[in-house]
């Protein structure tokens, strides 16, 4: 059976890491929104484009799913439970195994981790709006 990973974390906790080597080795793809927002080696940015980018990596994650890709991805904070449930409804719907991965981290170990500068009182602000599975 094909599976698909749906990484959970805050910025900095180590989900990238963690897919990278899920990934290695084997021919899955990984799909991250703060991918979409490198520009020439570069994270930029921009909240304007966060629900048009978030969508795309929707599209893509789904692209991969319809060509059977194994495994398939979603490396995102996922912070909330209606972020990533589309991803499991389609990945269930297109008979993939869903397997969530929650990297646990202290906020402030992730304030430090983190490589795209996301400030401190964000990541706070994510920890306390971390829902449980």
């Amino acid at each position: 059976m094909k599976t698909c990973y749906i990484m959970r974390g805050l910025p900095g906790s180590g989900k990238s890491t963690i897919a990278r080597k899920i990934a290695s080795g084997l021919h899955g793809r990984i799909h991250s929104t703060d991918d979409l927002r490198m520009v020439e080696g570069e994270y930029i940015f921009d909240p304007k484009d966060t629900e048009c980018l978030h969508r795309l990596n929707y599209d893509n994650f789904r692209d991969s799913i319809d060509l059977g890709i194994d495994p398939v991805i979603c490396d995102n904070t996922n912070i909330r439970h209606w972020e990533f449930e589309r991803y499991i409804n389609y990945a269930e719907e297109m008979g993939y195994q869903v397997a969530i991965i929650t990297v646990d981290a202290y906020p402030a170990v992730c304030c430090t981790r983190n490589t795209h500068g996301v400030p401190a009182e964000i990541i706070y602000r994510m920890a306390k709006n971390w829902e449980p599975i």
